[in-house]
């Protein structure tokens, strides 16, 4: 448990280092617990690559079971680009989970959920549909893989289909708390596809769990491409009702 805690003040001391899209989403499971009606805080900071200013986001969300197949989400994201930008409005999002295949004797959850999303100015709307699935290799150790379709319309929108992915893996530690490694990639138009370089790949740690009735998450993103930024440093809270 100490080293849990020490890792967990570790982190928290590297986000408040002085340090641009800023990455607030996560690695979400297809599992819908009926009974779920919860709010959610969501704080990332980005620092500058090569003299550009710093970055931070904050999302706000609220979601709530309908049944245990179907869960609502509703989310906002504003953020502050530093420079000449100011703290902002981003986004409103709306979000339907579908927890389609309750895992039989092979340890396999998977889900679609539908994403729509609106954003400020002549940005484009974003339509999405992510199909999630969730591995319990063991009492201890969880996989979870996300592919993203995502089309963009209105606004300044260009056809075709975005492709996305997600990965992570965790160990439950005996404490509950959760250790592991998430990566997110964004690889563009299905049609026009550049090279790994060209694309967006970040890996990083994260650590999870509740305290006094808070759930949290920390973590840290690293680019391992030269389109990604550098450096994703992220803090969640969270409370049920």
């Amino acid at each position: 448990m100490n080293r849990v805690f020490f890792v967990f003040a570790l982190l928290l001391s590297c986000i408040a280092l002085p340090v641009n899209a800023t990455n607030t989403s996560g690695v979400h499971g297809p599992v819908v617990d009926p009974t779920d009606s919860s709010f959610q805080y969501r704080f990332a900071f980005q620092p500058g690559d090569d003299g550009a200013p710093d970055a931070t986001a904050h999302r706000l969300h609220y979601q709530r079971a309908l049944n245990d197949q179907f869960r609502a989400r509703v989310l906002t994201q504003f953020r502050d680009r530093g420079g000449d930008s100011d703290f902002e409005y981003d986004y409103l999002r709306a979000e339907l989970l579908w927890y389609f295949r309750p895992k039989q004797n092979d340890n396999w959850d998977s889900g679609l959920r539908f994403d729509i999303r609106t954003r400020k100015g002549s940005r484009p709307e974003l339509f999405s549909i992510n199909w999630t699935n969730q591995w319990t290799l063991s009492p201890k150790w969880r996989l979870r893989g996300i592919v993203i379709g995502g089309w963009n319309f209105g606004g300044n929108a260009e056809g075709g289909t975005n492709l996305s992915t997600r990965a992570s893996l965790n160990y439950k530690l005996e404490s509950g708390h959760r250790v592991g490694v998430e990566m997110f990639n964004e690889y563009g138009l299905v049609s026009d596809m550049g090279s790994f370089s060209e694309q967006e790949h970040q890996l990083g740690p994260v650590l999870s769990g509740k305290m006094a009735g808070v759930s949290y998450q920390v973590g840290y993103l690293a680019g391992i491409s030269s389109a990604a930024s550098d450096h994703n440093f992220r803090l969640w809270f969270g409370k049920s009702f």
